[in-house]
Order: structure tokens, then C-alpha cells, then sequence
């Protein structure tokens, strides 16, 4: 019987434990916790990481609207004196592009695959910027803009169409993928589409009679945050629709007082 106990034993012990020796089962036994440990503190740094660079991010609603208001302006001037092509919408050139490959108009497929790569590297950069600087990436964005918008307005109106193009999408393609939340709302200060959806569902969300009060608290603020992103986009096209016939590439300057705007508070902040 004491035999038959120890065979069950061993051949219960054995696929547990392939190493025979005393070393062996040490050094599995040693082994084992070092793959968790090391998991749980990559996540955490990663973690960390996320949550500092999205605290660095600016989230005040009037910040959020002036962008919003400069995302409108530009692309209507854009639009109207440089081709018909977006410099912030990309949805818009990538609808155009397909109209324009169908077509087999190759002059219309370059002008505007030329914003649509600027506006992928200038996320790319954004995130570089937002990956290794941290709290510095606010302000570069803003500057970037700023200055790039200053020299663009310089030019002639016979200045090549997709250097303007080009160069505003990748500048703005920055400030959007730097500039992402307003309060503790996620947006987007040149694409209406999520903030138009977000929009309604905040207004579902507010006026449900099953909704309890804190979900419909929340999207009454979700309403109302998003609900003005929109208007300030709409008056900014208004206004660049106004400007851009009479004041041609001077109108771009139009968008400099409401980036002025943004990054002072910006700057003070770092002070």
C-alpha cells in the first residue's frame, strides 16, 4: 500500500515539477516572479507617462473655442484662395481625392495628397513632441502655428497653392493632435463630426427620464462644451469666408490674435 501511495505521488508531482534536482526547483522557484514584476512596473511607467503628458494639455473651455474658431477661419481661407482644398479637414480631401483618381486628374490627386501627408507628419511630430517634452508641447504647437501662420500671410497671392496647403495642414495637424480635451470632454477643434455626435448624445443624455442625475449633469456640460466648439468653428468659417476675397493671404492673419490668445494663458501656466 506505502508503495502504491508513493507512485501516486510521484506521478502526481511530476508534471508539476520537470526539474529533479533541489537546484533546479531553487532556481525555478527564484525565477518564477521576476516576469509580473517586471510587467506591472513597465505598465505603471507607461501609465505614468500618459497620465503627465494629458495633465501638461491646456483644457480650458475658451481655449478649446478660440482653437475651434481658428480651425473654421483658416480652412475657409484656405479652401477659397488656394485650390479648394482643406487645410485642416481631411475628410473632405480624402472625398475629393477619390473624385479626382476617378476622374483621372492627376494635377487635382497631387494637390491634395500633398495636405493629407503634411497633416499625418505633423501628428507624427505631435506626438514626438508630446512623447519626449511633456508640458513644453503646448506651447511649441502654438508657436509653431503662430509664427508659420505671420510668415504665410507675407506672401503674394501667386505663391504656389500646395506650399500653402502643405504647410498649414502640417502646422495645424500639431496643435490638433496637442490640443485634445476641453474640461473632461475629448474633442476635436477642426473636425465637427465626433463633436456634433458627442453633441447629441449629451443632449440624450441630459433630457432621458431614465438618465440619473449625475449622467445627466454630465451631458448637459458635454452639451454645452461641444455644442460652442461647433459654434466657434462656424463663425470661424464665416469670418474666412468673409475675409478671404477681399483680404487674400493678409486674412490668414486674422487667425493671429485668437492664437495669441490661447498662448499667453499657456505660457503663464509654465511661469
Amino acid at each position: 500500500m506505502q508503495k502504491c501511495d508513493n507512485n501516486s505521488l510521484t506521478s502526481d508531482r511530476e508534471p508539476f515539477e520537470p526539474a529533479k534536482t533541489q537546484e533546479g526547483r531553487e532556481r525555478t522557484f527564484l525565477a518564477a516572479p521576476a516576469k509580473p514584476v517586471f510587467r506591472t512596473r513597465f505598465h505603471d511607467t507607461l501609465r505614468t507617462s500618459s497620465l503627465s503628458t494629458m495633465d501638461a494639455e491646456p483644457k480650458a473651455l475658451s481655449s478649446a473655442m478660440l482653437l475651434a474658431a481658428t480651425g473654421g477661419l483658416l480652412d475657409a481661407v484656405v479652401f477659397l484662395n488656394h485650390g479648394h482644398v482643406f487645410a485642416n479637414n481631411m475628410t473632405g480631401n480624402l472625398i475629393f481625392l477619390g473624385i479626382a483618381v476617378v476622374a483621372h486628374n492627376v494635377d487635382s490627386v497631387i494637390l491634395h495628397i500633398v495636405p493629407i501627408c503634411a497633416f499625418f507628419l505633423g501628428v507624427l511630430t505631435s506626438k514626438y513632441l508630446r512623447t519626449g517634452l511633456g508640458m513644453r508641447c503646448a506651447p511649441i504647437a502654438l508657436v509653431l502655428e503662430i509664427v508659420t501662420i505671420f510668415a504665410l500671410g507675407l506672401l503674394s497671392p501667386g505663391a504656389p497653392s500646395m506650399m500653402f496647403t502643405g504647410v498649414i495642414a502640417y502646422v495645424a495637424a500639431v496643435q490638433v493632435a496637442s490640443f485634445r480635451h476641453v474640461e473632461a470632454f475629448a474633442y476635436n477643434s477642426t473636425f465637427m463630426t465626433g463633436n456634433l455626435r458627442d453633441v447629441a448624445e449629451g443632449l440624450y443624455e441630459d433630457l432621458a427620464p431614465s438618465s440619473k442625475p449625475e449622467t445627466r449633469s454630465q451631458g448637459r456640460a458635454k452639451t454645452i462644451d461641444l455644442g460652442l466648439m461647433v459654434l466657434c468653428f462656424l463663425l470661424g468659417a464665416v469670418v474666412g469666408a468673409w475675409a478671404a476675397p477681399r483680404f487674400g493671404n493678409h486674412s490668414l492673419w486674422l487667425a493671429e490674435p485668437l492664437l495669441i490668445a490661447v498662448a499667453v494663458p499657456v505660457f503663464r501656466h509654465r511661469s
